[in-house]
């Protein structure tokens, strides 16, 4: 009966997505909106009171802003496009309205996790790609700003990968306002390189740094998490690469500051597969094990990320 359910809601779940994107009328792309909202907490519920209290408050968060939105349809205020930016970053949680993503993702399964870092962002990404305004460059820094911050010094690897997605959220944008593609390109690898990561948390239950010792398929955790942070020449450096090369064209503080916050990105990566080596007690012993083991599939694709990034690099060039 559970298999049942959870495959009916998915359906739901996937219908919703096909919905908003077929439809050209606001009232539709709302009602796609809601569906897919109630469709993504009937898959995340859980019969725990810290389970029910997230579905509550994704619940209400998400409500608020749908409210607003479809207030935005019968009104003759101005300025619509800014509005709907601000009501669409908000329902993803970008900055500066992020506020409520690290809490709900913390009570989350890591599984659903992914989901609310990577599928449930898609829609509004998609509605914002059709938006201009300059308001997109207020999230854009905020993002990536917040993200970099508040990665600092967590404890919780929930909250860490929560303000990460924030972060990447800032870098999706940059792509969706300088190349119609490109964006597209980042989420998907995105989305590649965090379910990695998270599958390695999730079959080893690891909920704070702490616990980094106890992941058994570390090579997999940490050339995740070097691409994440954009190290050359894995295949997450190549993307970054790609904008910074758009961003000498147009303004050369805006390219500091993102490198800049790239670096610091960088560094909370760092300290996270730095606590992963140190937490082995003998780090020859690691090492040898990890190379003589027989390396996943998901690994091969990491270690293939040099190859995969050039020709992405070179497609998009």
């Amino acid at each position: 009966m559970l298999a049942q359910s959870v495959v009916g809601f998915s359906s739901f779940y996937l219908a919703s997505i096909l919905l908003t994107l077929s439809c050209s009328n606001w009232f539709l792309v709302w009602m796609g909106l809601e569906i897919n909202m109630m469709s993504f907490i009937a898959i995340m519920y859980s019969r725990s009171s810290e389970g029910v209290e997230v579905c509550l408050k994704y619940f209400f968060i998400q409500s608020l802003g749908s409210g607003i939105l479809m207030m935005m349809f019968y009104s003759e205020f101005g300025w619509f496009d800014y509005i709907i930016l601000m009501i669409l970053s908000y329902k993803m949680g970008a900055g500066p309205f992020y506020f409520w993503f690290p809490s709900v993702c913390e009570g989350l399964e890591w599984g659903c996790c992914f989901l609310l870092m990577t599928i449930q962002k898609v829609l509004p990404l998609l509605l914002i790609s059709f938006l201009t305004s300059m308001f997109l460059w207020v999230i854009i820094l905020s993002s990536m700003f917040i993200g970099a911050a508040g990665s600092m010094n967590q404890e919780s690897m929930k909250r860490l990968m929560a303000y990460s997605s924030i972060h990447h959220v800032g870098w999706i944008l940059l792509g969706n306002f300088l190349n119609d593609i490109l964006w597209i390109v980042y989420l998907i690898t995105y989305s590649f390189l965090i379910s990695g990561v998270m599958l390695s948390m999730m079959n080893d239950k690891i909920l704070d740094v702490g616990m980094l010792g106890k992941i058994s398929s570390k090579w997999s955790f940490v050339l995740g998490m070097l691409s994440m942070g954009g190290m050359p020449p894995m295949l997450g450096f190549y993307l970054k690469f790609w904008l910074f090369y758009n961003l000498l064209f147009m303004d050369y503080s805006l390219l500091l500051f993102m490198i800049i916050m790239s670096v610091l990105m960088f560094y909370v990566y760092l300290r996270v597969v730095y606590s992963v080596i140190m937490s082995s007690m003998n780090m020859l012993s690691w090492v040898s094990k990890m190379m003589v083991s027989s390396i996943m599939s998901l690994d091969l694709v990491y270690m293939m990320g040099v190859n995969v990034g050039v020709i992405v690099w070179m497609m998009i060039w």
